[in-house]
């Protein structure tokens, strides 16, 4: 019956059918330019590197388990404004080179801890950066201040990188050991927090395959924090005084930084 009756109205009223007309050309056009935005790869997203030392540092890397958080591990590290820097897991030296870029805008110190030798590895700007082999929970608790006094550097971190084992008890004996020597305007980066059961997609739409974590280092981000979060989503909060920013892209990356005292009070 409604449909009679708005034919009727159309017969009656040529204008009102030219308007009915060209709205459903409009849903029609829109709908395919969507379409098309979609086929282009419009909901997909690669990353550039406009800035020279890090396009020097990173630019060349291709896809990995780490690609899609380069270019915002540069600009943490960057905005931290660091004196020293501590990246724990350094294996190919991936993370370590977005570090290093970063490390020589501000002129900070880089060191890396892992366990096997990495201390071969070819780094641009290399010139900023120290590396122990060691264990890295071992020597934060017995090793990392005589280090530092060794090398005239205060032992405050300004930015901790986390991309270990990935596992919770590893996590927290990590947190244990280097929480004491981060700085009050510390952040602390974490690798690997949405890792799902082994695949995982990257924001060019490219998907990779881990293995599962058992949540490990997003439970100990919970823990540490009181909150429970779905790891799997993008999402920012503000809770035991630090800042939260998590991308749940390429395994996940969660980057928590340390708010002054005023903002801790109120978290």
């Amino acid at each position: 019956m409604g449909d009679r009756h708005e034919r009727e109205e159309d017969n009656r009223n040529p204008m009102r059918r030219m308007h009915r007309v060209m709205k459903i050309w409009h849903i029609a056009i829109r709908r395919l330019r969507m379409w098309l935005f979609r086929w282009r790869g419009g909901t997909r997203y690669v990353q550039t590197f406009p800035s020279p030392p890090l396009f020097q540092a990173v630019g060349k890397l291709g896809r990995s388990h780490t690609s899609d958080h380069l270019g915002s591990l540069f600009f943490f590290a960057v905005d931290a404004q660091p004196r020293l820097m501590v990246e724990l897991g350094t294996k190919g030296g991936e993370s370590t080179r977005a570090l290093l870029a970063a490390a020589s805008i501000t002129k900070a110190v880089l060191l890396s801890v892992d366990i096997r030798d990495c201390g071969q590895l070819a780094l641009p700007f290399s010139e900023h950066w120290q590396f122990v082999q060691a264990d890295d929970v071992e020597f934060g608790r017995t090793g990392f201040v005589e280090w530092c006094r060794s090398h005239s550097i205060e032992p405050k971190i300004d930015l901790l990188f986390i991309d270990t084992s990935h596992m919770r008890e590893h996590t927290k004996k990590e947190m244990e050991a280097w929480g004491p020597h981060l700085s009050d305007h510390a952040t602390v980066v974490f690798h690997d927090t949405s890792m799902g059961a082994g695949p995982y997609a990257r924001l060019d739409g490219s998907v990779g395959f881990g293995y599962d974590n058992e949540r490990g280092v997003i439970a100990e981000i919970e823990e540490l924090l009181g909150r429970r979060y779905d790891e799997r989503s993008f999402f920012c909060d503000f809770a035991q005084g630090y800042l939260i920013m998590h991308h749940p892209s390429c395994n996940g990356l969660a980057v928590l930084k340390r708010m002054p005292q005023p903002c801790r009070e109120k978290a």
